[in-house]
């Protein structure tokens, strides 16, 4: 991922596996969005802290299909002896690419009443997978063998205070960042004037009403007030066609500030992610 992102607009598709071992839905969705010219498969790691198989587990999978994976990895479900043990582990399973997050809060989730643990800050977090590649951790303690994670961050284009919080992720050791959704080109343009790392713009589209509206409740996701109205009373397929247009359009804005395009896994539509990507690569030329 570190190589292409020098060489073109990387489009990675975000996929959540599923609660069980039968997995064969998530692979099958992973292939069929790699045939669609996807770069790279991006992995969650349980998503509104719902129970799902742990994400190494599905990377580690495509991995050794030859598919390159960008594995999240959050931080408050774990404590500090948990997560060197893990980061120790992607790493040899040969999953390189990892965001880190700090996850989500339980309440919403699956076990409301489930520990949250802060042994270590998002930023620490970032520091420690930097420092692991230099043969020691934050405990100063040697580890052995060759490590190098391409590191990713994410951040809210449309707050200030998370423009000097992304700073901080970069300063950190964060090799790239990718962005909460967004459709803002003057937003993007201005997080990549402070922000001196690649940038992938995280986008989606939608199928339902109830869909974009809940997508517009999530903090830091800033959704144009002309597409709420624009979709309102209106039937899947309008939907699922005027969002998707409305995002071509503002990719096309945003196409010079942008390294690359995260695409949200949303909604599972293999064709018009084909379509997506050979309009990024029309845009590329």
């Amino acid at each position: 991922m570190k190589e292409l992102l020098k060489s073109k607009k990387v489009v990675v598709y975000e996929v959540v596996p599923a609660r069980g071992v039968d997995q064969s839905k998530c692979f099958y969705l992973c292939r069929s969005m790699v045939g669609a010219g996807a770069d790279v498969i991006a992995v969650t790691d349980m998503p509104t802290s719902k129970v799902k198989i742990a994400p190494w587990a599905v990377g580690k999978m495509l991995v050794d299909e030859g598919i390159e994976v960008l594995l999240h990895f959050t931080r408050t479900s774990r404590n500090i002896l948990r997560i060197e043990s893990d980061l120790l582990g992607i790493h040899l399973l040969g999953i390189k690419n990892i965001l880190m997050l700090s996850g989500d809060k339980p309440e919403g989730g699956d076990y409301p009443n489930a520990t949250v643990v802060n042994d270590i800050s998002i930023y620490d977090l970032i520091k420690l997978v930097k420092i692991l590649s230099e043969g020691k951790d934050l405990a100063g303690k040697k580890v052995k063998g060759n490590i190098n994670f391409n590191v990713g961050a994410v951040f809210s284009a449309a707050s200030d205070v998370d423009l000097e919080r992304a700073a901080k992720k970069i300063e950190s050791g964060a090799d790239f960042l990718i962005s909460q959704p967004l459709y803002d080109a003057k937003l993007l343009e201005r997080a990549k004037e402070k922000l001196n790392v690649p940038i992938l713009v995280s986008v989606a589209f939608f199928s339902s009403e109830k869909q974009l509206k809940n997508f517009a409740l999530v903090p830091g996701i800033e959704i144009p007030a002309e597409l709420l109205e624009a979709v309102e009373g209106k039937d899947k397929e309008y939907i699922l066609e005027y969002t998707f247009e409305y995002l071509l359009k503002s990719i096309e804005n945003m196409y010079k500030y942008a390294d690359g395009f995260y695409i949200s896994g949303i909604v599972k539509d293999a064709n018009r992610v084909r379509r997506l990507v050979e309009f990024v690569r029309n845009l590329q030329g």
